[in-house]
This record gives structure tokens, sequence and C-alpha cells, in this order.
């Protein structure tokens, strides 16, 4: 049994077949920390989790800015993973056929950044922009 701790100071217990599936779950959830269990008991921080799961590329999350790098096949197979997603799924959510968000997946070209961005927001990954569009465009 996996242990979260939430912002708010509260603590959540989950079930996850492994510590992969109960990182991803830490990051769904937002939790600041993760305790493993086991002979040496340990705990993971957020940013930890991140870095295990090899989303902590600077930049990666961020809003977009000129020099945007894609993300890696292995970035965009994590993220659907994260967020808990099949192909089919995710093509609803953005809007493309799910036999492209496979081709991404699977290394044939790379997925837009506006595709990137809600897939981001949709995992709470990312934050959605809350600035009006006149600050935006100026």
């Amino acid at each position: 049994m996996f242990v979260l701790l939430r912002r708010d100071g509260s603590r959540t217990k989950i079930e996850a077949p492994d510590l992969w599936e109960a990182m991803r779950t830490a990051l769904r959830l937002d939790a600041v920390q993760l305790e493993v269990p086991g002979d040496a008991p340990r705990s993971m921080s957020a940013d930890q989790v991140r870095q295990e799961l090899a989303l902590d590329r600077p930049g990666l999350f961020d809003a977009y800015a000129p020099g945007w790098q894609p993300p890696s096949v292995a970035e965009f197979r994590e993220l659907l993973r994260v967020a808990d997603l099949s192909a089919s799924k995710a093509g609803l959510l953005v809007g493309v056929e799910a036999r492209k968000i496979r081709k991404w997946a699977g290394g044939e070209g790379e997925a837009p950044y506006a595709v990137w961005r809600l897939l981001s927001i949709y995992a709470g990954l990312a934050e959605a922009p809350s600035h009006s569009i006149n600050e935006i465009t100026n």
C-alpha cells in the first residue's frame, strides 16, 4: 500500500500494482510526496516522481515560447500513461484521430504544441492560462 501526502496535509492510501503506477497516481492527484513501503520505506517528493518518470525536462510543461522543443516519444507516452488515456480517448480530447496519437506515440512525427499542452493540462501537469487574449498577443 502506497500513501500520498496531499497539499492540504492529508494522507491518502492508494492501491497500485507497482511503483510506476503509484508514481503516476501521485502526479495525477498532485501529491506533494509519495510514501513507498518496503524493507527500507522511503518517501519521494513530487520532483523526484517527475524525475523518475522522465517528465522533468526544463520547459516541458511551460507556455509556448520560441525554441520550444516537442516532447520525446518517451515523454509523450508517459504523459498518456499519467493521464490514463488511450489513443482513442486522447484523440477525442484534443480533436485528432486516434491513429495520429498512436503515430506520435510510436515516433512517427512530433506532437504539436497545442496537443501537448491540452494533454498536459488534462493530466494536471500544466495549468491552463488565466490571462486575457490581450496579455498574450501584446
